[in-house]
């Protein structure tokens, strides 16, 4: 895949549109310049995860002796799970259950940024990818641009309004079930190109 692919499908999976009011949730007692470093602070942690797993996603494939089937079929079961929650949020979803104190980690940057469909996606990114520098690449693109939105939160609930930003909230987990339903959809292909060769 080329570098703008894979940094869209990170970017969509990363989903900062569909998390920009979860934010300013959280982070509205924080004046303007607190909530921006808080902000940087939690996206720099989602980078070195993200980073992370490119970078031993081969070891985490050996050690745990997954194949790429696996990783592509419980991606896609986790992405769906997650686009679910976002089109049909309930009083099991995290969304709901927002700390009150100053996050650290936990929930901003992992699970709703670096979540599990998201750190999938990398480790298989990862292993499909023979140049580390497009895996790289793409990797900083996508959360460039996903920083940039969350920093921006703020202006884009002024000019979107609560109404404009759920609706792009419900777009995205849209677009994530199609992702996830592909991603799904390859890893049958993939079992089923395995299981004909072993046959």
């Amino acid at each position: 895949m080329s570098l703008f692919t894979i940094s869209l499908i990170l970017f969509f999976t990363m989903d900062p549109v569909g998390n920009v009011s979860t934010f300013l949730k959280v982070l509205d007692k924080y004046e303007s310049r607190q909530r921006h470093l808080i902000i940087l602070r939690e996206m720099l942690f989602v980078l070195v995860t993200m980073l992370v797993f490119s970078f031993f996603g081969e070891f985490f494939f050996a050690f745990l002796q997954l194949t790429e089937t696996t990783v592509r079929l419980s991606s896609g079961v986790i992405l769906f799970l997650i686009a679910l929650t976002i089109i049909f949020p309930g009083m099991s979803n995290m969304r709901t259950r927002l700390p009150q104190v100053e996050p650290y980690i936990i929930p901003l940057a992992i699970p709703l940024i670096a979540g599990p469909a998201t750190l999938a996606t990398v480790m298989l990114f990862a292993h499909l990818q023979p140049s580390q520098s497009i895996m790289l690449g793409a990797i900083m693109i996508a959360w460039l641009a996903s920083l940039a939105i969350l920093l921006f939160g703020a202006q884009l609930k002024k000019l979107m309004g609560e109404n404009g930003l759920m609706a792009c909230e419900k777009l995205m987990g849209m677009i994530l079930i199609l992702l996830a339903i592909q991603r799904f959809m390859d890893g049958i292909t993939s079992y089923l190109y395995v299981y004909s060769q072993t046959a």
